[in-house]
């Protein structure tokens, strides 16, 4: 199974829901109860992409073809750093630095078993595909800098399809993962969205910081896997 597969497959709970709700701030999960509709509407697109990262975590638990996560939200150790290939917002944002200033931000960062790395956006809302692809595409480009030559692919994580227009972007490889569960979510943890939560990183052993996502050198079976699906693209290319 590949890691687009595992996503799309992986069963999220209570359990995850919980541990998404860490990376929140009270004031966001309490958010999550407003009766306004645009300050509830942005609360849970903040809990959206916390619950898309707890998923990453629990995919990563089932299979070796996840290799490893960039740290997020409250799992970062370090906020911030030299703006040279990944830095930290203070709220734990990935963003990607270049020529000492903030680039651009994605929302999830990992590598799978191939060496092949993703870059995610997990929202809610679908975004306007015309300035939408320029900035999938500039953010691959940084990405494909700092990864030296590696295979670079984008996800889009959703709670519903995408309109049609959006498309293009998963053509050349990626792809789009619908999981409205991840969003139902909040109903499994309505009972604790008022209760203080403190920030705290918990343990996964395919985590690491994102700073040093891109230095970090492969073993050697994993340069054999990397070479094999080298070859395989080449010969597809043929």
């Amino acid at each position: 199974m590949d890691a687009i597969c595992l996503l799309r497959e992986t069963e999220m709970g209570r359990e995850e829901a919980l541990r998404a709700l860490r990376h929140l701030l009270l004031s966001t999960r309490e958010a999550l109860l407003s009766p306004d509709h645009e300050t509830r509407r942005r609360a849970q697109g903040r809990f959206f992409e916390a619950a898309a990262y707890e998923l990453l975590r629990k995919a990563g638990d089932k299979s070796r073809c996840i290799e490893r996560i960039a740290a997020w939200g409250a799992d970062v150790g370090e906020y911030g750093g030299s703006k040279k290939g990944i830095w930290y917002s203070r709220d734990g944002g990935l963003r990607i630095c270049a020529d000492g200033a903030i680039a651009a931000e994605v929302d999830l960062l990992f590598e799978d078993d191939f060496g092949v790395i993703f870059f995610a956006e997990a929202t809610i809302s679908h975004p306007s595909a015309s300035a939408f692809f320029g900035e999938v595409e500039k953010k691959r480009g940084l990405l494909s800098a700092l990864a030296k030559g590696r295979g670079v692919q984008f996800l889009f994580i959703t709670p519903t399809p995408p309109p049609q227009a959006l498309s293009p972007l998963f053509a050349a490889g990626g792809g789009v993962i619908v999981r409205p569960d991840l969003l139902a979510l909040i109903t499994e943890v309505e009972d604790v969205l008022q209760t203080p939560r403190k920030r705290r990183a918990v343990f996964h052993p395919k985590v690491v910081s994102g700073t040093a996502f891109f230095r970090e050198e492969a073993g050697p079976e994993k340069r054999k896997r990397r070479d094999l699906l080298s070859y395989i693209q080449r010969f597809f290319l043929k």
